[in-house]
């Protein structure tokens, strides 16, 4: 009788462990960006927890897309053709294929880091709207798990701070936007990559440049600039997210999905606490000031950036209204929610 209760019993455990593994779920997730981004390592750290909070039941491999030989502009084509049953999506990198995805409030153009407060939940409505739209059938589970920057500087080889003084030197922007902006505010800029700027720098090509402090640090930009100086937000409130193609997402069972969405959304809460303290700009500052030499000098003066931001608005709604009447609609949607209360 004994050797039949644990034949009995082996019997159950091996069905059971037949049936939580056909109840597994499992997803490749694409990363827009490369395997040593901070961007995947939170990914990564996602899957982790994912994986933990499931009891093995839902597990994500985190796939670099371009390791499988696409590219970040082929974002969304990665999803629609079921290349990977889920996507990070950052929208400035899919508007080649999704020019509504060019809507949201460009860098700089927020005076104020808190602004992004303002606007980040009527973005991220609009992002999921565009995304489940019947062009991509695209649910956007989450917010991505990750934190992003708060600060936009100005790094010079001579003190700069001022838009008078920026007439009087070779400035460099990373965004469209800005070049047309400070352009058109006299500013004689250009667009040069962050992979290049160092050398740029050193060599002349551009005297100052917008830049965030953190990677005025790692990418060793102090060394070929003398001072820093406040310039604008950083536009942390476009809605990055996690989508999934909307039939993949309904296989997944209601307390698998449940775990994703909770565990993706306390992620992009516990990086949110992070910005409002601006922990990583405060620790590049101290350090690019010190270690690193650098002298910080007053902000730009409020006048300076309100001409800045009125330009960007300009240009952010003339974008919007060349996109569509439905672009528009939606730059309208943001832009009321950013003066909403003042």
């Amino acid at each position: 009788m004994k050797l039949k209760s644990l034949l009995a019993v082996l019997a159950t455990a091996v069905v059971s462990t037949g049936l939580a593994q056909a109840a597994d779920v499992n997803w490749r997730l694409g990363s827009s960006v490369g395997p040593k981004d901070p961007t995947t390592i939170n990914l990564q750290e996602l899957a982790k927890r994912v994986d933990t909070k499931s009891g093995g039941r839902f597990k994500i491999e985190v796939v670099p897309i371009e390791t499988i030989g696409f590219k970040n502009v082929d974002s969304l084509r990665v999803l629609k053709q079921g290349v990977l049953e889920a996507m990070n999506i950052v929208p400035y990198y899919v508007v080649r294929d999704e020019p509504l995805m060019g809507v949201f409030a460009p860098h700089g153009v927020l005076i104020d880091a808190e602004q992004n407060l303002k606007i980040v939940d009527e973005q991220y409505k609009i992002g999921a709207e565009i995304l489940a739209s019947s062009k991509w059938g695209i649910v956007q589970v989450a917010r991505s798990p990750f934190g992003a920057l708060r600060d936009l500087v100005i790094m010079s080889k001579d003190p700069v701070n001022t838009l008078e003084g920026l007439r009087k030197i070779k400035f460099r922007h990373f965004t469209k936007d800005g070049l047309q902006a400070f352009n058109a505010l006299g500013v004689s800029t250009q667009v040069v990559p962050s992979s290049e700027l160092y050398m740029a720098l050193k060599t002349g090509v551009v005297d100052g440049s917008v830049y965030g402090p953190t990677y005025g640090q790692s990418q060793s930009i102090y060394e070929v600039t003398c001072c820093i100086s406040y310039l604008s937000a950083f536009s942390m409130a476009y809605p990055f997210s996690i989508g999934v193609n909307k039939d993949v997402w309904a296989k997944v069972p209601p307390n698998l999905q449940k775990i994703l969405v909770d565990e993706s959304n306390a992620m992009w809460r516990e990086s949110l606490e992070s910005w409002k303290q601006g922990a990583a700009e405060k620790t590049a500052y101290e350090w690019l000031t010190t270690k690193g030499g650098m002298k910080m000098l007053d902000p730009v003066p409020l006048a300076d950036r309100k001409l800045i931001q009125a330009e960007l608005l300009k240009i952010w709604r003339a974008q919007s209204e060349k996109i569509s009447p439905v672009a528009l609609a939606y730059f309208e949607r943001i832009n009321k929610a950013l003066n909403d209360g003042k």
